[in-house]
């Protein structure tokens, strides 16, 4: 449907405009760094991949809208390849993280992430399949959201994450000022 369309063409948009942006301001804030922290240059990772991610997903359907597939064939395809494509996107962030995972919070929120991964696979394959899903958009576009929101929060922490270093910085040198002796 014609919504559907525009929802995917908002996803491209947004999805280049995360990952342009987000190397914009690493230019900037890490240009005159003396030293680069590992968090933030994962964190930068991670928003061009997520956002390359949704990208790719929400490019598919509307190049194969071009050539005037059936509605249901449409989504059917599009799950399938959504599945197929977080699947190879879990097996890589999974071979990846084998030993660099240090703390129990980060492999608790890789398990969360990878959590969700594996549902929007199981219900794009549920889509495919006329399981629950009557082969529509919505499992796509779920696919298309997660990685969305997944980069625009990584963008915001990206963007905040300096100015937060500096007010903690600022406010430790007023409380030293300030102490007696």
């Amino acid at each position: 449907s014609m919504e559907s369309l525009d929802i995917l063409i908002l996803g491209v948009e947004a999805s280049i405009a995360f990952a342009g942006f987000s190397g914009i301001i690493a230019t900037f804030q890490f240009s005159g760094e003396k030293e680069t922290r590992r968090g933030d240059a994962v964190g930068l990772t991670m928003i061009l991949q997520f956002s390359l991610l949704a990208s790719l997903i929400s490019s598919i359907p509307l190049l194969l809208y071009c050539f005037a597939i059936k509605e249901t064939a449409l989504w059917t395809i599009c799950s399938v390849l959504t599945a197929i494509i977080y699947s190879g996107a879990v097996y890589v962030s999974f071979d990846k993280s084998k030993g660099i995972i240090r703390s129990q919070t980060v492999w608790t929120l890789s398990i969360i992430l990878q959590g969700v991964a594996f549902a929007l696979i199981l219900i794009n394959v549920m889509n495919a399949s006329g399981i629950f899903f009557h082969r529509e958009a919505g499992p796509v576009i779920a696919g298309i959201l997660w990685p969305l929101s997944l980069a625009g929060f990584l963008f915001s922490r990206l963007l905040l994450r300096p100015v937060w270093r500096n007010v903690r910085i600022q406010e430790a040198a007023k409380l030293a000022d300030a102490a007696p002796g």
